[in-house]
């Protein structure tokens, strides 16, 4: 085989890699943060890790956030038989100690949010989830600074 081809071949996945990767950083870079509430949620297992499924709580958005002051509600959550579901995936090892502060969300009067990247026309990212404005992680670890390690 020659060389060249070789070589071409052998360097196609990292060029596609490369793409890829610049892509999501201009979507992220040019793409309005959204904070959205959310109210409810679903721990479950899965192979890969745990993720928590939740829904927004429209009535208690900032609507003004969105071009002309809408709320697109369809455009934010997979359909589901009884409406519509989020996802927020979570460390397995982290997942646990935050099914409790859930749990507790009522008691403790804690208010969780989502962080979103969002561009019209593309589907919304779920970039972080926050619990009284702060990112979840740094919740269940108060000592965790933003320079610090969050991969616990």
């Amino acid at each position: 085989m020659n060389k060249r081809l070789l070589a071409a071949v052998l360097a196609l996945p990292w060029f596609c890699l490369l793409g890829w990767t610049l892509f999501l950083a201009t979507v992220n870079h040019n793409a309005k943060k959204i904070i959205l509430p959310i109210t409810g949620y679903d721990p479950r297992d899965l192979l890969s890790g745990r993720y928590i499924s939740y829904q927004i709580d429209w009535d208690k958005a900032d609507c003004s956030q969105f071009t002309e002051g809408v709320c697109p509600k369809e455009n934010f959550c997979k359909k589901a038989r009884w409406g519509s579901e989020c996802r927020f995936y979570v460390p397995e090892a982290r997942a646990n100690q935050l099914d409790r502060v859930f749990r507790r969300r009522n008691t403790d009067n804690l208010k969780f949010e989502v962080l979103y990247i969002y561009r019209e026309g593309m589907p919304p990212i779920a970039k972080e989830m926050l619990i009284n404005g702060k990112p979840w992680r740094e919740h269940l670890n108060p000592r965790l600074t933003i320079g610090g390690n969050a991969s616990h």
